[in-house]
């Protein structure tokens, strides 16, 4: 019998602990992650791009969900004045914008969504970042502005907190400068064609829970390659959190101890 006891407290740990990794996954936001800045910028709703980008846009005010979008326009290449088409097409997808052009945790709390747009960011202000998408906000972010010199200074800066959601980015920029169409091989629904300008692929890690959210080819190479990604779980590791591990030793040590107390209640008097 005490063996039986002793596994079924032991059961009743490890279900504990799991309830709060599950609670901790499902309280998380979404994180989408562009190669490149400018795929929702003015430009990019023109000929040919525009159907596309209107139902990337829709899928990501889908997936996102909420009201309240908020728009960091600190790299001064996508301005504010670069994004009132992206505003436009938010608004009447019943969401309230706003725009700023610093950003720390202040700036981003209570918005449903965070929109970035390839400007620069401190390790500081990646950590901002990570504890509003695990707080439950939803974050689009955007490299291959070349603010950290070159694709793989780029890579080198975010990799890490990329690396929290299963994505990778690549360390080289791919497809001639200037803009240049991406004709989508995976995508959201009617997005066929976005505007490119110049960036880095967006992978997904073959370990992680990351998804690749569009895939695209170009005129001469590359072909079928990752553009943007998405996270399909965020506030959940392989390895436990340091809250999930004090959980964890919480549980083993009610199981001791209710063991401790089964057996002096079994020893003979």
């Amino acid at each position: 019998m005490e063996r039986n006891f002793r596994r079924l407290a032991l059961a009743a740990a490890f279900s504990f602990v799991a309830s709060q990794a599950i609670a901790t996954q499902a309280d998380a936001g979404v994180l989408v992650a562009s190669g490149d800045e400018w795929t929702l910028s003015n430009h990019a709703f023109a000929a040919p791009y525009q159907a596309g980008t209107t139902a990337f846009v829709k899928d990501l005010a889908a997936t996102f969900g909420g009201a309240n979008y908020l728009l960091l326009t600190g790299n001064g290449n996508v301005s504010s004045s670069q994004l009132s088409l992206l505003t436009a097409e938010l608004t009447a997808l019943g969401k309230t914008v706003q725009s700023s052009n610093s950003f720390d945790a202040a700036t981003i709390d209570g918005y449903d969504a965070v929109f970035h747009f390839g400007q620069g960011l401190s390790a500081g202000q990646l950590t901002d970042l990570d504890s509003y998408l695990t707080g439950g906000g939803n974050a689009y972010v955007s490299l291959g502005a070349g603010w950290y010199g070159t694709a793989a200074g780029e890579a080198a800066t975010w990799n890490p907190f990329l690396a929290n959601y299963g994505l990778v980015a690549g360390s080289t920029w791919f497809t001639a400068t200037g803009f240049v169409d991406a004709a989508v091989t995976t995508g959201p629904a009617g997005a066929t064609n976005l505007i490119w300008g110049y960036g880095q692929s967006i992978e997904r890690l073959p370990a992680g829970q990351g998804v690749s959210y569009v895939r695209g080819s170009f005129v001469g190479g590359p072909e079928d390659i990752g553009l943007v990604g998405a996270s399909q779980s965020l506030g959940v590791s392989a390895v436990p959190e340091p809250s999930s591990w004090a959980l964890m030793i919480l549980g083993f040590g009610l199981t001791g101890l209710a063991i401790r107390r089964r057996a002096s209640a079994a020893a003979p008097a």
